[in-house]
């Protein structure tokens, strides 16, 4: 399947690898890597994780990390709406 990242999505795994880099710029690389599996992973069975949110939106885990990947499945493309802590709240919900 093909993927395609939505802006907020980019950004978010800027800001989370950007984070991390500053303290341990190890720690950055293998996060950016496990992101990246994951992502492949998805979009080579992208119906085996957890619907989510409206029946459309699907969530896996980054593999030890402490991050979520949201995305949705439209046709033959995986959109990557979101990844973010699993310590925030979901992307439909407000952050206050």
């Amino acid at each position: 399947m093909k993927v395609r990242y939505t802006d907020t999505a980019l950004a978010e795994i800027d800001e989370i690898c950007s984070r991390i880099e500053h303290k341990n710029p190890l720690a950055a690389a293998d996060i950016a890597a496990a992101i990246e599996r994951t992502v492949a992973r998805i979009a080579e069975r992208p119906k085996s994780a957890t619907m989510v949110y409206e029946g459309k939106v699907q969530a896996k885990l980054v593999g030890r990390f402490q991050h979520r990947i949201y995305y949705e499945v439209e046709g033959r493309e995986v959109i990557i709406r979101n990844v973010r802590s699993t310590k925030r709240l979901p992307p439909w919900e407000r952050e206050k």
